[in-house]
């Protein structure tokens, strides 16, 4: 799947972020995103493709699932969140946390609560270099611009 970020034109003139899905059958899906919202997607798309996540947000979307039917209350969604994707929340937040905030220590360990059992610090450091690395490729896009990122699901190709 091609995952497209584009940077709005003008955020505060309603031509905001967008995030598109190019699914590897052709179908499409996508949203507007709030301000600074793709700093959460690409957080989202780190820690899945590093860890292997395949039923969390991206891995979802892969399958088939709409982006704005994430946004809908749980009783109005066509489908019901799986525990994988509620458990890659809290390690995305504390990764953005991480680059956003000045923290002594580092917030993430190997053995955090959040984590699956078999995580590495390598993975932790590597996590950190690639949400760096692509914060940076967005920041350096003009208006109008666009990243495409590619997800693929285990086994694929």
């Amino acid at each position: 799947m091609v995952i497209r970020f584009k940077k709005g034109k003008n955020q505060h003139k309603h031509r905001p972020d967008t995030l598109t899905c190019i699914r590897d059958d052709g179908s499409v899906t996508w949203t507007h995103t709030h301000y600074r919202f793709v700093h959460h997607d690409l957080a989202h798309y780190v820690v899945e493709t590093t860890l292997g996540f395949q039923n969390a947000f991206f891995g979802l979307v892969a399958k088939g699932y709409d982006i704005p039917d994430f946004s809908l209350p749980t009783t109005k969604r066509p489908f019901k969140i799986p525990p994988e994707a509620v458990n890659v929340e809290p390690i995305v937040a504390l990764l953005q946390a991480e680059l956003w905030e000045s923290f002594p220590d580092p917030l993430l360990q190997p053995d955090s609560p959040e984590f699956p059992a078999n995580v590495t610090i390598e993975q932790i450091e590597a996590m950190r270099r690639s949400l760096r690395n692509l914060l940076q490729q967005w920041e350096n896009l003009l208006p109008g611009e666009s990243m495409d990122l590619q997800f693929d699901m285990l086994g694929e190709k």
